[in-house]
């Protein structure tokens, strides 16, 4: 009995890593049933024509903000998938910094819902790791976070940067469990010394904020957590790296 696809797609052009091929593609389950010419396809449920497009899987998006809960008013869950549906992202990995903060079982349960119910592609939740939540990280693994992101220093969201035990400690637990830990890794104490020098001198202008964040303040950052993740054995992931310096401890 010939097994009928969800969907066939005929007329476009496959992209594989290496090469291009005008064929047609039968998916069942979200998974490719077949690969051939249009003729050999199964009977499928739905039938699209993609003559003259090109026809790849869609991307994963693994560091997106989508500001809900708690700030709506810059983007929520359907405004940010249905822009990363239309630019061919199909997977997103959202980030915690977000009103309440994803850090407790109850604050990842309702963006849970709020993603089931609005998200137009498929997702994944990042869980808060702080100094306030560790004995919350056990709730965020059953509760199906795909990793933790560590904010060393004061960004959007206004959350506390970890003292150094406590990373550690988070550090621990995670490595002991598998999961990734991504890292804003900036030095909370440098910055907040800089930009207190920097008001007192009558500087809010916007480049006051780069002056607040020397390079070191990232090389600083990502060092210490190069060191516990060597320590640990956790699994670390530095995120929106700005300078060839901060990739030295990493390759150490």
């Amino acid at each position: 009995m010939t097994t009928t696809a969800d969907l066939v797609i005929v007329g476009g052009t496959l992209v594989f890593p290496d090469t291009e091929v005008d064929a047609s593609i039968a998916v069942k389950d979200g998974k490719i049933l077949a690969i051939g010419a249009a003729d050999a396809m199964p009977p499928a449920t739905e039938t699209l024509d993609a003559t003259g497009m090109h026809v790849l899987p869609g991307a994963i998006d693994s560091h997106v903000h989508f500001r809900e809960p708690g700030y709506t008013h810059k983007e929520d869950w359907g405004s940010g998938t249905a822009a990363a549906a239309m630019g061919g992202v199909t997977t997103v990995f959202e980030m915690p910094n977000v009103n309440p903060p994803t850090g407790t079982a109850e604050t990842l349960r309702q963006k849970h819902q709020l993603a089931a119910e609005k998200a137009h592609v498929d997702f994944g939740i990042y869980g808060l790791l702080s100094e306030e939540n560790l004995e919350d990280l056990p709730d965020l693994v059953a509760g199906g976070v795909i990793g933790f992101k560590c904010f060393m220093g004061n960004t959007f969201g206004d959350l506390p940067a970890p003292s150094t035990g406590a990373m550690l400690e988070g550090f621990e637990y995670v490595a002991q469990h598998g999961y990734r830990i991504a890292l804003h890794a900036e030095t909370a104490s440098i910055m907040a010394r800089r930009q207190l020098k920097l008001e007192a001198a009558g500087r809010t202008d916007p480049l006051a904020h780069i002056a607040a964040r020397p390079a070191v303040v990232a090389i600083e950052a990502v060092s210490r957590a190069a060191v516990l993740s060597e320590w640990t054995g956790a699994r670390i992931h530095i995120l929106h790296i700005s300078s060839e310096d901060e990739l030295r401890p990493l390759r150490e």
